[in-house]
Order: C-alpha cells, then structure tokens, then sequence
C-alpha cells in the first residue's frame, strides 16, 4: 500500500528516554501525514538505570543501549546523525554543528542537559552525565583497574554517586580505593534516616571513604580541591553532581526557568512556544519542580508522544501529573539493593531483581520490536489542506514549483567561477571551457539513507570520483534531483537539505554547480552529471601490467549493510561506519596512486569489486589473483551476508563471480559472494607497480584511507580468488 504524502515534520531533538518511546509509539501506531526526524548524537543511547549495574559488570554494554537508527527504521522516521546546537523557534528551525540548520513544524527536545558547575572534563575528570561519553572514559578507567589501584574519586553525594562508587568496588574489590565526596553534611540528602544508615554501612564495609562538608570546585591531575582549600588526591574523578541547562536552548529565546532549563506547562509543551515541547532533564515544569532524574524522563515519555500526536491532528492536548516522589532503586552489588521513596525503604535480594525485572522489561521494549502491518489508514482531518493532491500533474517533467526551488537556490553559498559565464537561473550553463579534452560521466540513484544532507555528500562523491579515477580534476556538474511529493515546506527543506550537502562536497573540490532540473516524484533520488578537463596522464580501466599489484582503498560491503538497514537488520554504529566511509573523497587516493606509477584504475561501485576487475582485466587483455585474506571487508557486511542478508543486485552481480578460479577458499562463503556486492561511493582499484605498492598502500593510509591494501596481482591467466597471498605486496 503507498503511503500518504508527509504533510508535517515532527522533529525530535535527542534520543533520551522519552524520545525513545516517542519513536516506538509512533512505530505501534503509525500517523499517516506525520514524519518523524529524530536528531542524535550517539546512534546507541545508553538507559540509566543500567549503568551501575554495567559498571558493576553484571550488564554487557549491548544490554543498555537502544539503537536509535534502528528502532527510527521502525518508526518509519528519518534517523540524522548529528548535535543540536541551537534553536530558532521564531524560525521553527534547528541549528547543526557542522551542517544547515533543519526546519521543523513541530519540536521536541528531549537532549539532557550539561555537566553540573560548569565543569570543563579534562582527561583525568569525566562527568557521569552524558552517559554515551561516560562510558569510553570508563572503559579504559577499568582497564587500568584490571591491572593497578586507582584512587578513584566520586564527587557528589546523591544516589548516582553512591551507586557508583559501590558498583566500582563490587567489580574490582581489590584495586578500587574509592572516596565520594559530598557538599552536603550526610549523604542522600532528602531520603529517609534509615536508608541513609544503611548505605553508610555499605560504604563502610566495602572500604569507601566519605568526606561530607566538602565543596569540589573542580580537579586538576592530581587532587580534588574545595573553595576552602582542601584538596584530596586522586587518580580519575568521576563527576556525579547533577546538570546545568544546556546553552543551546537557554539562549535561543525559548521561555526558561531560572537555571535556565526549558520552561514547559502541564502538557511539556513551552510555555513561549506552543509548537515546542520539551522533557527529561532539558525541561522545567512550571508548578511541578522536580529533580533531574531518567525516572521522570521515562514517565514523561507516553504522555509526550502522545500530545504531540494530538498536537499535530489539532485535538485538545492531555495534561500531564508528575509523580510527586520517584521510587530511587539504588543496586548495592553482589545481587541486592535499596529501595527507597519518602519514608519508605527496604533492602535485600528481592529489591534487586525486582530492579533488574524492570530494567529489562523497560529494554525489551526497544530492543524486540515487533513486525508491524503496513496498511495505513487515511490521513486525518486536521492534515489533509497541506497534503499534495494525490492525482499529481505529470507534465512539464513534474517539475517543481519555481518559488519553491528560487527559495532554494537563494540559500545554498554560492562559488565564485569567472569560467561560469551563465549557470543557475538561465536555459542552460555557459562556460568558457580552457581545456581541449572534455572528460565527462553522470550517476543516478535513489536515496538509501534517510538523512537528506548526508545522502547529497554521498551522491556527489560518487559522481566525482568517476573522474577522480581517470585522474581528471572535476570542474562543473549539472544536478537532477526528484523529491518526493510532500507540502511544499517539506518538499523545499528536502531540496535543500540534499543539494546542501552536495555542494558542500562541490565546493570542497572546486566544483562549479552549472544548473540542473528538479522535479517531484514517489521518492527522493539524485543525479548528477560532471566534467572535467582532461589531464597529461589520464587513467583508464585498460593498462594493467603483469606482475602489478591491485590496491583497493575502501572496505567492500556498504550493499548488504545498506539492505539490512533497510529491514531493521544492520546495527546503528555499522550503519554509521559505512555513511561515514561513502562520505569519503577519492580525490586524495587518485592523486597517490597517480603518483606511485598506476598503470589503471576505476572506483568500486555497482558492479562490486569482481564486476570492475573483470572489467580491468578484460580491457587488459591479462588476468588476476584476488587474496581473500588481504581485502577489506566491513565486518558488519560479512555477518549480514551469512545470515541471508544481501543486496538486491547481488544475484545479477554474482554471475561475475562464474569468470573466477578458487583455490583454497569455497564459493559459498560471506568473503567470496562479498566480492559481488555492489558500492555506492567505494573505493578506487588501482594496478599499481610491485616495486611501488608498498610505498603507496603507506601514503594511502597516512591520508586517512586506514584500509587501504594491497589485495592482489595481475597475471598473465586466468581470474582467481586465492584464500591467502602475498602479505608484503
């Protein structure tokens, strides 16, 4: 069934763990008309109330993690990679460190906040909050806990530090020597006499020293010192104190509380704002206070996904009541913890499988999801005056509206090209051409990631490096690009989002964007036709020399992790990995071969590396030796590829595979059927003299291509995958 035209965006700032919800309802109960973007910094966003309990070691890091790339997929919401820095909400806008700002209708913040006091981590502090950068930082403080003592001070006397702290001793008992210090005169301040006796007496068994009355200003290497001028010495500082708001929307004109935090009334919508929505420690309710606490964030997260549903569709939005008390759980290791709420408390073995059931339960949510139906039903009333008309003109190419795109090209930074004589706005592109050779290719296809900006980055490497792998330097390119059909807001922020991304790669290279031809159509696709002016020492797929050796430069694999992506397979931090490896210009690599005497070449794509050897080969009139071993593969890629996952070229491809000899590896392997796996903006394959392959793999990999290598050579013979060579070159 095709699905309705998106009629507004509801973009969600953060993957904290009310957005995470957000996501999963939404993906439970679909809102024809409504998309979704969810911005985040970390792919996986860890759950708090796990964290002790990995630090204790009793949770792997997988089991407190959500993949928000992969529970979005389920969602069907855009997934972008990325930090809000800022908003502009009189502009309904969000502001990107590193890219354009991205619109929005609707927003919803839901980022947490900053180290508490203003703290500045240094190598030797680390803030306990944001949890995605606590945990790196902890890891290697447990590798030097594996091998030495370290005097490992806690700073902050609520319940996060004492859990910690009692988490690290229960791990390593023998070298932790732990010290939480604390501003307050007792620690747990707020929590019931007894509940506070009874961790003292945990503190105490397990040989953690509390200093109370002590008010940390901050650290340097070597001590912890108050404004008193105390100081205790330590090894590592774990900063447990509690969050201040976050620049980025405390000064962006959004209505804030005294601290700073997002003022929201009773809906968590702004109180300045009313398309803005804000919750977990971002927020401030107005006339009901409560601390900074991932207990509130998970409570808030139904009533928010829910308003901003009701928002969206115009229907009377439902208040939201916090929990006066939140019920603390607090794990003391070795398999027991405290609970405790107001005068209530109670302790033992019970408590912490009860805690352990929740958290669980609470994970399995995300981490199971369920296949949905993909019948939708019709767009409510509320959306239908934006919706595009379903019985579309198709003439004049279904072009886009001239507003709309004049709106566009009015925000893109122009380059300054004296060559350019006539480009965007006229007929066609006038150029004065100085070069009497014209090297010219075009590519075109249809978007496989969801972020718009990233995807036109990628769509430009891969049209440049054709000529990058003739050894041409690209001067100008004609863009054809197809948005799907949406309101025209929507339509206008995906034009720019992708043609933003591609000429911030064009402009990165010196490439003039001439003109081109946009149009509206089921899907968002990209096209681009490119020139150059062609060089003294041009490369062709034709020239291998036997006795060459093959150079590749770029892993094998984005196909089949770009289809297990597409069905909720391929893990986010993989999917990462690859966008972040497409988004990588060949240019530098074509200048190193080049240089190191490179007999051919051709970029890596559609036909996957046996497809483009195959044609090396044949364009040679020589054969060649592939060593298994020696190619980089993604190791996502090769999982994917054994468990059934493939692209949908990979059939077609993989009769190239037929031309080859095996000798020593079978044909049924991940590896060999890799071989066939199409690329989007892959690697060059570069025959490269013997004498020269080492020097130039070395170069290759100081220029930022860490996989380069040398993966085989080229024989008078026939074609053949060996399963180990040469590991010198």
């Amino acid at each position: 069934m095709q699905s309705a035209p998106a009629v507004k965006d509801i973009l969600l700032a953060g993957a904290g763990h009310s957005h995470v919800q957000v996501l999963r309802r939404f993906g439970m109960r679909p809102e024809p008309g409504l998309r979704l973007t969810i911005i985040a910094r970390e792919v996986e966003t860890p759950y708090s109330g796990m964290l002790p309990g990995h630090v204790a070691g009793v949770y792997e890091a997988g089991e407190l993690h959500i993949d928000v790339a992969r529970l979005a997929r389920f969602a069907g919401a855009n997934f972008i990679a990325g930090e809000v820095v800022g908003v502009e909400p009189d502009q309904n806008r969000v502001l990107l460190r590193g890219r354009p700002p991205m619109r929005y209708d609707i927003l919803s913040i839901n980022t947490g906040g900053v180290p508490g006091g203003g703290l500045e981590p240094a190598e030797w502090i680390t803030p306990v909050k944001p949890i995605g950068r606590f945990l790196p930082r902890w890891r290697a403080v447990a590798e030097r806990l594996a091998r030495e003592t370290v005097r490992l001070v806690i700073v902050g006397g609520g319940p996060g530090s004492v859990e910690l702290a009692l988490a690290v001793c229960t791990r390593f008992p023998d070298t932790a020597r732990c010290v939480v210090v604390t501003a307050d005169p007792d620690i747990m301040p707020g929590h019931a006499a007894a509940v506070r006796r009874r961790l003292r007496a945990l503190l105490r068994a397990r040989e953690i020293e509390v200093v109370t009355d002590f008010f940390a200003e901050g650290a340097d290497a070597d001590t912890v010192h108050a404004g008193d001028g105390r100081a205790i010495e330590h090894d590592h500082v774990f900063w447990v104190t509690g969050v201040d708001a976050s620049d980025a929307f405390s000064d962006s004109g959004l209505a804030t509380d005294e601290r700073g935090f997002i003022a929201v009334n009773r809906y968590l919508q702004s109180t300045s704002h009313e398309n803005v929505f804000a919750s977990g420690d971002a927020a401030a309710m107005q006339g009901q206070p409560r601390s900074k606490s991932g207990v509130f964030a998970v409570r808030q997260g139904p009533a928010l996904s829910e308003n901003l549903r009701r928002y969206a569709l115009e229907k009377p939005l439902r208040r939201y009541r916090a929990q006066s008390e939140a019920l603390a759980l607090i794990g003391t290791g070795q398999g027991h913890a405290v609970a405790s709420r107001g005068v209530f408390h109670a302790s033992g073995r019970w408590v912490w499988c009860c805690k352990d059931w929740i958290d669980r339960r609470f994970m399995r949510r995300f981490q199971v999801l369920p296949e949905m139906a993909e019948d939708e039903p019709a767009l409510a009333p509320a959306l239908r005056p934006d919706a595009p008309d379903t019985m579309r003109c198709g003439g004049c190419g279904a072009k886009l509206g001239a507003d709309l795109l004049t709106r566009v090209l009015r925000r893109l930074p122009e380059r300054e090209d004296p060559a350019l004589l006539q480009g965007i706005g006229d007929d066609a592109a006038v150029i004065e051409f100085r070069h009497p050779t014209l090297v010219a290719t075009c590519d075109a296809f249809r978007a496989m990631i969801d972020d718009p900006y990233r995807f036109g980055r990628i769509a430009a490497h891969h049209a440049l490096n054709d000529l990058y792998a003739m050894n041409a330097a690209p001067s100008y390119a004609l863009a054809i690009v197809t948005v799907p059909s949406m309101a025209d807001a929507l339509m206008e922020e995906e034009l720019f989002q992708v043609m933003s991304g591609a000429v911030a790669v064009f402009n990165e290279h010196g490439v003039s964007l001439a003109g081109g031809h946009s149009a509206e159509g089921a899907e968002l696709s990209v096209g681009f036709a490119a020139f150059a002016g062609g060089g003294e020492q041009l490369l062709a797929k034709g020239g291998l020399q036997a006795g060459d050796r093959l150079i590749l430069t770029k892993p094998i694999g984005t196909g089949v992790i770009l289809a297990g992506a597409m069905r909720g397979k391929t893990a986010g931090p993989d999917l990462i990995e690859v966008m972040d490896t497409m988004d990588v210009s060949s240019a530098a690599a074509a200048r190193i071969v080049a240089e190191h005497g490179a007999t051919a070449c051709t970029d890596v794509t559609g036909f996957g590396l046996a497809g483009h050897l195959s044609e090396m080969t044949r364009a040679s009139s020589v054969g060649a030796v592939l060593w298994l071993e020696s190619i980089p593969f993604f190791p996502a890629a090769v999982e994917l590829m054994r468990t059934g996952i493939e692209s949908s070229l990979q059939p077609n491809n993989q009769q190239a595979l037929d031309d080859f000899m095996t000798e020593g590896c079978g044909r049924d392997g991940p590896e060999f059927r890799l071989l066939a796996d199409p690329q989007t903006a892959g690697g060059l394959l570069a025959g490269v003299p013997a004498a020269s392959a080492k020097d130039c793999v070395r170069a290759l990999r100081g220029c930022g291509y860490a996989q380069a290598a040398v993966i085989g050579t080229v024989e008078d013979g026939p074609l053949t995958v060996r399963a180990r060579g040469d590991r010198d070159g």
